[in-house]
């Protein structure tokens, strides 16, 4: 993937995160202690006139919805850094994602 991350072609960035998990988990790794996650979300590149387009993930949310997807990667995976969770000129949804996580 761009800046050499994990890109496969999945249905989701959930079922990329499960699959990383099930491939630690499959090497003898046990998730939360020996790994965690952390994830660059990019959110500049798909906001769009104020509004996140998650062509990937078939949804167009707004700022409270992006906070809400990203919270529910975060209490289903041991994720634990978010780079960009949000565009660099959206301050309502940096606001909303500090408060949130």
């Amino acid at each position: 993937g761009d800046e050499g991350g994990f890109a496969p072609n999945l249905s989701s960035a959930e079922d990329a995160l499960a699959f990383i998990v099930k491939a630690g988990e499959a090497v003898g790794y046990k998730v939360g202690d020996d790994f965690v996650l952390g994830i660059d979300v990019a959110s500049t590149e798909f906001f769009k006139g104020g509004k996140y387009v998650m062509e990937g993930e078939g949804k167009t949310v707004d700022a409270g919805g992006m906070v809400d997807y990203l919270a529910g990667l975060v209490s289903k995976f041991p994720i634990v850094t978010i780079e960009d969770g949000c565009a660099e000129d959206d301050v309502e949804g940096w606001k909303l994602l500090t408060d949130r996580l």
